[in-house]
């Protein structure tokens, strides 16, 4: 079985490392002069050469005749490292290998001198792994181990390597591989293997490793096992789940203008041609990062080709402020929730929709929409007779309003039509005014229980948790500045009166109220004795007066006289 193209093109010296001249250039050097660290941490994204560079080194280091820092790669203990025969050079996948007991091991075995090499190295991969025992494990090794030892830390999360170990080591970033660069090389591979690939299949194909030559060297072939040749843009676009240029411009158009039935349609044709939902996103990213930084002044980073600079520019100067960002955001939320077992079709279609509709607003912004709402909630009820008042359009941008996450529609909440909208005092020309919708509203008890589950779904966009706990509370005093909530539990009530939570559910209550309102709270159910739920068992209470000063904590009370004797109580 022939081996993969990224394994039959590893990179074998430290100058055919592409994109990490620095880097090659600083092992080199170190090598050539003998120099070396005791040890290194090889940080960067997936396929970007740290495991390459690492066995490069330890050839380096142990190579009977190195030209100019460069191993020969023809000496004996070259060959050897380079068949994988080598007992000295030691890769640990700390995935797999990351407790304590295996680090006790490593510990032990690096005492030992090499068995046939100069020195010995250890190639510990996806270091990041290692749990915090094993890193405490591995310290000291790490700080000062024997002359013959050379230690290389891999990792793609450095900020997960402790602070003790990365200050012990010298550190290395490996830079996403240019597109450019990795367009060479897929050429000089494409020759190499008498393979036809066009040039604009070889450009697609280096967009879409995104810095990663070994996923670049993963699509070639994958693009080339579709056994048409040459290798066309349409066949790498086909073979690797790409969305067609003209449906993803379609998509990005209908999302700048705002329609979301037809953002819906270009996501359904998207995924009707075959498009992978992960590399919809990837594209839906690309153009949406491209357009708001033309919107920003710096089209020059906005990394396009020739014939989607254009587009950027329209889709810069149509969309809403905002959009852009928050699909980004909403994108990168998406792609997480991709790793796991989901729906791929609804999670996207979800996220399109939710990027069209912006999340409510906060602060000054909040309260003045809060209130327009409300001006437009009662001059409806008015007009109408008295009826009970919908939640106004305007609705949508204000705090009360709830946003359902399963389908990205927001819907009023029910408080605003469960009540009849209260009369408003109007002053002579019949204009309703901010003052008496605040003076008459919610300045009552009835005012603020009938916008109870607006504020709830205020509160939960905060806390959720505390939302639940204000679902089984109450308004039961108010006025002009405070609002006093009462519950008939106590947990309850040491929940809404912890000064955190008070604060979270008085700025709720101020944005809906359009004025500062006080939380003040008030047990209102009934005092029970501490430590008892009801009658004392004779069990019970003879456990109480045989161990004076005890108190029942909980008890468990049955009827098992038919199984034998009573289960046992648990005291304190």
């Amino acid at each position: 079985m022939s081996l993969a193209l990224y394994r039959r093109y590893r990179p074998q010296r430290f100058a055919d490392l592409v994109g990490q001249e620095v880097v090659a250039r600083t092992l080199v050097n170190e090598v050539r002069s003998g120099e070396l660290a005791h040890g290194y941490l090889f940080t960067g994204v997936r396929g970007t050469g740290k495991t390459s560079t690492a066995r490069i080194l330890a050839r380096a280091v142990n190579c009977d005749a190195p030209v100019d820092g460069e191993p020969d790669n023809v000496c004996p203990p070259c060959v050897e490292i380079l068949s994988g025969a080598a007992v000295d050079v030691l890769e640990i996948d700390a995935a797999s290998n990351r407790s304590i007991d295996d680090m006790r091991e490593l510990r032990e075995r690096v005492g030992y001198l090499p068995a046939s090499l100069r020195r010995k190295v250890y190639i510990i991969d996806e270091a990041h792994m290692l749990t915090p025992d094993a890193w405490n494990a591995f310290l000291k090794t790490l700080e000062e181990p024997p002359p013959h030892v050379l230690f290389v830390l891999a990792t793609t999360e450095p900020h997960k390597v402790p602070e003790t170990i990365r200050s012990r080591v010298q550190r290395f970033d490996f830079r996403r591989v240019p597109a450019p660069a990795i367009e060479h090389l897929l050429a000089d591979v494409a020759r190499k293997e008498d393979e036809r690939v066009d040039a604009d299949a070889l450009a697609l194909l280096a967009t879409a490793a995104q810095g990663s030559l070994r996923d670049a060297l993963v699509l070639l072939e994958q693009a080339l096992g579709a056994g048409e040749r040459p290798v066309t843009v349409a066949v790498a676009r086909r073979s690797l789940g790409l969305t067609d240029p003209s449906i993803l411009h379609g998509l990005v158009r209908a999302l700048a203008g705002a329609d979301p039935a037809g953002t819906l349609r270009a996501a359904a044709a998207a995924f009707d041609a075959g498009a992978d939902p992960r590399q919809l996103f990837r594209d839906v990213a690309r153009l949406a990062r491209a357009a708001e930084l033309v919107a920003l002044g710096y089209p020059e980073g906005a990394s396009v080709g020739p014939d989607e600079v254009a587009l950027a520019a329209d889709l810069a100067a149509i969309a809403p402020a905002g959009l852009w960002l928050r699909l980004l955001e909403l994108v990168a939320e998406a792609e997480m929730n991709l790793r796991q077992s989901v729906d791929a079709r609804l999670l996207v279609e979800v996220s399109l929709l939710r990027a069209l509709r912006p999340p409510a607003a906060d602060g000054e912004a909040a309260t003045m929409s809060a209130l327009a709402a409300r001006v437009a909630a009662l001059e409806r009820g008015g007009a109408g007779g008295g009826s009970p008042a919908q939640a106004p359009p305007g609705l949508m941008d204000s705090p009360v309003a709830s946003a359902d996450a399963t389908d990205g529609d927001y819907q009023a909440a029910e408080p605003v039509s469960a009540a009849p909208a209260p009369a408003a005092v109007a002053p002579e020309d019949g204009e309703v005014t901010v003052e008496a919708i605040g003076r008459r509203d919610l300045t009552t008890v009835d005012g603020w229980t009938a916008e109870w589950p607006v504020a709830i779904e205020a509160v939960a966009r905060e806390n959720k948790g505390l939302a639940g706990v204000l679902r089984d509370c109450k308004p039961v005093d108010a006025d002009a500045t405070s609002v006093t909530i009462g519950t008939n539990g106590r947990f309850h009530h040491e929940q809404i009166s912890d000064p955190e939570k008070r604060r979270v559910i008085a700025e709720a209550l101020s944005a809906i109220g359009g004025r500062p309102v006080e939380v003040l709270t008030r047990f209102t159910g009934e005092e029970r004795p501490r430590g008892s739920s009801g009658a004392v068992s004779d069990i019970t209470q003879a456990v109480l007066d045989t161990f004076a000063g005890s108190r029942v904590t909980a008890t468990r009370l049955h009827d098992d006289t038919r199984l034998g004797a009573p289960r046992s109580v648990n005291g304190g």
